[in-house]
């Protein structure tokens, strides 16, 4: 292979890595969208109850944050979201299923991943019958991938990395403050929460803060219902990860991919049927 040829293929399989982690964490973070709205919530009795915010650790995105919630582009307000993540996502998955779950491309394709995950799992298959199953599967990958393959472009990454991710770093960063947790009486969450940490603490801010501000019904999450939420936002963002890098021609990444979306699918069927 020529040097230019090489260099072309290296940046491919880069942008394609790219893309992959970015769509990963975009689903996490529309995922747990409702901590997005709790931060709000916590950003406006930050000044409602001057008393309880005492602490010098709380950062000062806080008062940026309320005062441009939906007026500058690194803080978009919920209908601002929704506009943009319904197209890639549908209806996040942290809220219960409504009309629009059976239409969107995202769910048709999504649908069909999990169902073939499901049909390998929790078969008994012999040598033939396994083989069957793998196609099943590596077929029900297209419409997913041709979903995301679609949308790959400059408007998926500004949204992600121009909005999304600046306002979900805010919000973490504000619900990770020791001086926040103590206005609701819990321990700080480790640094890694929510994404990468199951920090019991987290989900008790949560839980705690959700509760006694202002948020949608839908929000309002108990800390075991917020714990199995947390999980289809780490498996799924795994599993969408894998999804747009595997080669489901090797039979070890396609049998991994297979165990992921499994996981995925089974997390999300825990929380909704929790709901």
């Amino acid at each position: 292979m020529k040097k230019e040829e090489t260099m072309v293929t290296t940046a491919a399989a880069k942008t394609g890595d790219d893309f992959s982690r970015l769509i990963g964490h975009l689903y996490a973070i529309w995922t747990l969208d409702c901590l997005i709205e709790i931060g709000y919530a916590v950003s406006v009795d930050f000044i409602t109850r001057p008393q309880l915010y005492l602490s010098d650790d709380i950062p000062d995105a806080i008062v940026q944050f309320r005062m441009s919630y939906g007026t500058d582009a690194q803080f978009p307000n919920t209908t601002q979201r929704q506009a943009m993540m319904l197209p890639i996502f549908g209806r996040s998955d942290g809220l219960m299923p409504d009309t629009s779950t059976g239409t969107t491309p995202f769910y048709i394709a999504r649908k069909k991943i999990f169902e073939a995950a499901a049909a390998f799992a929790e078969a008994q298959p012999v040598d033939k019958s396994q083989t069957m199953l793998e196609e099943r599967f590596r077929s029900a990958l297209v419409p997913l991938l041709a979903h995301f393959q679609g949308i790959q472009g400059k408007s998926i990454q500004l949204t992600a990395t121009q909005q999304m991710n600046p306002i979900s770093d805010t919000v973490i960063s504000i619900l990770q403050s020791p001086g926040v947790a103590k206005v609701f009486s819990v321990s700080p969450a480790d640094r890694r929460w929510p994404f990468d940490s199951d920090d019991p603490n987290g989900a008790k801010l949560v839980e705690n803060a959700s509760s006694k501000l202002p948020v949608p019904q839908e929000c309002k999450l108990a800390y075991t219902k917020f714990i199995l939420l947390q999980r289809v936002a780490q498996e799924g963002a795994r599993a969408l990860t894998q999804v747009l890098t595997a080669n489901p021609d090797s039979e070890q990444e396609l049998l991994a991919l297979i165990s992921q979306v499994y996981r995925w699918g089974t997390s999300l069927r825990d929380f909704q049927q929790m709901s």
